[in-house]
């Protein structure tokens, strides 16, 4: 959810304002040098949540089970989810 797009010198001279709308309501701000993305700014809490999912997407453990789970469908061993749905009732 980008909150608004910002130039980089407009950010640099804005960004006590900014700072304090982000932590105040959140949201995302697109930082652009010459019409091209540079980079975001995020509540550190979004940060947070962003970096443990990635941590986890990195996990060997998940990774495999993923792996697996790939096989199991093109091998045609995968169910419908209505059907797991049913089993779990």
């Amino acid at each position: 959810m980008i909150q608004g797009v910002l130039g980089v010198k407009k950010f640099q001279a804005n960004l006590p304002s900014i700072t304090n709308k982000i932590r105040e309501i959140g949201g995302h701000y697109l930082v652009t040098r010459r019409n091209e993305p540079v980079f975001v700014t995020i509540p550190f809490s979004d940060y947070q949540q962003i970096e443990d999912i990635l941590l986890e997407l990195n996990s060997p453990s998940l990774q495999k089970e993923v792996l697996r789970a790939r096989e199991e469908y093109k091998s045609g061993e995968a169910r419908e989810l209505g059907d797991f749905l049913k089993d779990l009732e």
